[in-house]
């Protein structure tokens, strides 16, 4: 607020008759590395080189030409400053990256005549392409043109990010500002991203939903009843995922997080005893998925979301969910029809059997700690 005061003061100051004000700069930062540079400045000032230094204008060697530019209409005086604009911007030097950019003229809105005894508005709109993202950037106004008073932004879709004020006396150079903000990213970076923390969250970081998945794996060598199993717990986790995301459905924590650790052992447990009806079999797995989906989506919302790709990253997280998932699956069948050759007749007490025991009791280990957790 005191910076906003300030502004205000000194520019109530200036605006007093025949007086230049000190150019303002606004500098934005687009996503797409675009920069915009708008200049709010008496181009009738800069033309003439009657700088902020003159208290006015009157008292400047070029006051008469000052005069004659001030009662030109707007598209008159365009045509004067398009012959100066060379010079303008030569006066100007603004860096990003310590390198200095060419500033490309994008439009110049100038005032009515009005008042004549007033300056006149300009707003002048210049853009510099960027190879890569500003870390930095500085600013100088032309001596002869005096002060200027500079902030800057990393453009957001509506949020407010203007940074505050910097007043620059005399042509003085703002040195090197840091941009703190870091490169934004598009919709496919983010699309990968999301991929890459669904696949994470399940292996090997998810060891509830990992087991969940070995445990049904082991069910069946079958590969149609293995595709009708995976399917099914697809299908349910991916509707709660998007319900819970959207707001439209939500359970407690510490009611899911106990169901998903007993799921585990009880899928492990229904191994030991096998020849289990698949469609029984199929529907236990598509309820436990339900609630595995609410699961994810408790880790998800720890992520910030923009509005504008909310379903670009749920849809790459749960494709990284179901790539990890399918991997897993194939690693479990190869597993078991490995062990099937080796051991054509005893594979279940050899492998299924042993592991769904150890699955089972981790399960009901977790869920109990949960439960009084």
């Amino acid at each position: 607020m005191r910076n906003i005061f300030l502004v205000l003061v000194f520019w109530s100051f200036y605006v007093s008759a025949d007086v230049v004000k000190p150019a303002l700069v606004e500098i934005s930062i687009f996503p797409d590395r675009a920069v915009e540079v708008s200049i709010d400045l008496s181009i009738e000032g800069a033309i003439t080189g009657i700088g902020t230094k003159y208290k006015n204008t009157l008292d400047a060697p070029n006051s008469d030409k000052y005069d004659e530019l001030r009662a030109l209409q707007p598209v008159e005086l365009k045509q004067k400053f398009d012959i100066f604009q060379p010079k303008y911007t030569e006066d100007i030097i603004f860096s990003v990256n310590e390198v200095k950019q060419k500033l490309n003229f994008h439009s110049a809105k100038i005032d009515i005549v009005g008042y004549k005894k007033r300056p006149r508005k300009s707003t002048l709109k210049y853009y510099v392409e960027l190879d890569e993202w500003p870390k930095t950037i500085s600013w100088q106004y032309g001596k002869v043109y005096g002060d200027s008073a500079l902030r800057y932004r990393v453009y957001k879709k509506n949020e407010y990010t203007w940074n505050d004020w910097i007043w620059l006396r005399d042509g003085g150079s703002s040195g090197k500002i840091a941009i703190y903000e870091s490169e934004p990213i598009n919709i496919t970076q983010k699309l990968l991203q999301f991929i890459s923390i669904g696949f994470d969250h399940v292996a090997p970081h998810g060891w509830d939903h990992l087991l969940f998945i070995v445990g049904m794996a082991l069910s069946t060598f079958l590969l149609k009843r293995l595709l009708l199993l995976v399917t099914a717990f697809t299908v349910a986790h991916t509707l709660t995922l998007g319900m819970a995301m959207y707001g439209l459905i939500e359970m407690p924590a510490n009611f899911v997080e106990p169901v998903i650790a007993f799921s585990i052992s009880y899928v492990a447990i229904e191994n030991i005893f096998g020849n289990q009806s698949i469609m029984r079999k199929s529907l236990i797995v598509f309820l436990f998925g339900l609630i595995h989906g609410l699961g994810f989506a408790s880790m998800l919302k720890n992520f910030d979301m923009e509005p504008d790709s909310f379903l670009v990253t749920l849809i790459g997280f749960n494709v990284g969910v179901e790539l990890a998932q399918i991997a897993i699956v194939i690693c479990v069948l190869l597993t078991v029809l490995i062990n099937k050759k080796i051991f054509p007749n005893h594979y279940r007490q050899v492998l299924i059997i042993p592991v769904s025991v150890i699955i089972s009791i981790i399960g009901f280990w977790w869920g109990i700690e949960r439960v009084i957790g």
